[in-house]
C-alpha cells in the first residue's frame, strides 16, 4: 500500500492507501511492519492507524481523504529486532466489515510535546500487509484456541532426583520453565521474532511443504544464584541462563 508516516514523540501516525482492499476478502491476518532504529532507553508508544487516498475535488484539484481507523499501545526494549511488526488485523476487519463509527476522537499532541528525533530507519518506509481469501465460503476456518501457541511453561528441577542434591545447598528445588507450542505462519511482533524466522514463517504460508514452521524457543534467560559444597567450603555462585523468562519464534 501507498504510506505515510510521522513521529509526535511518543506518538507513530501511520497512513496507508488501502482502497485496494474489498470488504467481500477475507483478511486472515493484516500486519504493520517498521523498521526502527537503536535507542538508548525503553519506552512505550501509541500508534494510530489512518486510511488515506486522494481524489479529484473542486477546480480538478487533488484532495486527501483520511480516515482514523483506530490505535494502540506498545512498547520498545532495548534489545528488539530492528524490524517491529504489529497485528493490525482488528482494525481492518473493523473498517471493511463494521464501518468506522462517527465522532471518533483523534488524541491532540500538544506542539511543545513534539520532537525532532527520528526513530525511522532512512529511505525504509513502513508497509503493510494483508493475506486475504477472496472467497469466504471455501475458507478453512481454523480456530487457535484448538492448538497451543509458543508460550513459556513450568519445569520444576529437583536437584534431589537428578543426583545433584548431595552437594547442591540451596535451591533444592526450582522453575528452570521451558518453551512449548506453535508458531503461527505468518508470526507476528507477539512471539518476537528475528528477521529469520519472519521470512521463514512467510516461506510457510507460501510454500507449506518445503520449509517447517520457525521453532519455539527461548528468547529471554536469566541466572540462578546457587549455594554449594566445594572442597569442604559453601560456595555461592550465579549460573548464567538457568531460567527461562520469555520464550518465542526463531
Amino acid at each position: 500500500f501507498r504510506s505515510a508516516s510521522f513521529q509526535f514523540g511518543e506518538h507513530w501516525d501511520f497512513s496507508f492507501d488501502m482502497t485496494s482492499i474489498s470488504s467481500s476478502y477475507d483478511i486472515k491476518l493484516a500486519q504493520l511492519r517498521v523498521h526502527v532504529l537503536t535507542f538508548s532507553q525503553p519506552r512505550n508508544i501509541t500508534v494510530h492507524i489512518y486510511h488515506s487516498h486522494n481524489y479529484t475535488c473542486y477546480g480538478n484539484q487533488t484532495c486527501t481523504d483520511r480516515v482514523f481507523l483506530g490505535s494502540f499501545v506498545s512498547s520498545l526494549s532495548l534489545n528488539h529486532s530492528p524490524w517491529k511488526v504489529f497485528n493490525i488485523t482488528s482494525l481492518l476487519h473493523l473498517w471493511l466489515h463494521q464501518g468506522m463509527p462517527s465522532g471518533i476522537e483523534i488524541p491532540e499532541v500538544p506542539q511543545q510535546d513534539w520532537e525532532e528525533e527520528n526513530i525511522f530507519e532512512d529511505n525504509s518506509n513502513p508497509t503493510a500487509g494483508a493475506f486475504q481469501d477472496k472467497n469466504r465460503k471455501q475458507k478453512q476456518r481454523i480456530k487457535l484456541s484448538s492448538r497451543s501457541l509458543c508460550k513459556r511453561v513450568d519445569m520444576m528441577v529437583d536437584f534431589d532426583k537428578t543426583g545433584f542434591g548431595s552437594w547442591i545447598v540451596h535451591p533444592k528445588k526450582y522453575n528452570a520453565y521451558r518453551c512449548e507450542g506453535e508458531c503461527p505462519s505468518p508470526v507476528d511482533e507477539t512471539f518476537k521474532p528475528t528477521n529469520h524466522a519472519y521470512v521463514q514463517s512467510l516461506l510457510k504460508v507460501y510454500q507449506p511443504n518445503r520449509v517447517p514452521c520457525p521453532s519455539c524457543a527461548p528468547i529471554r534467560l536469566s541466572p540462578l544464584s546457587m549455594l554449594y559444597h566445594e572442597k569442604g567450603r559453601i560456595k555461592v555462585h550465579h549460573h548464567e541462563d538457568m531460567v527461562i523468562e520469555e520464550c518465542g519464534c526463531n
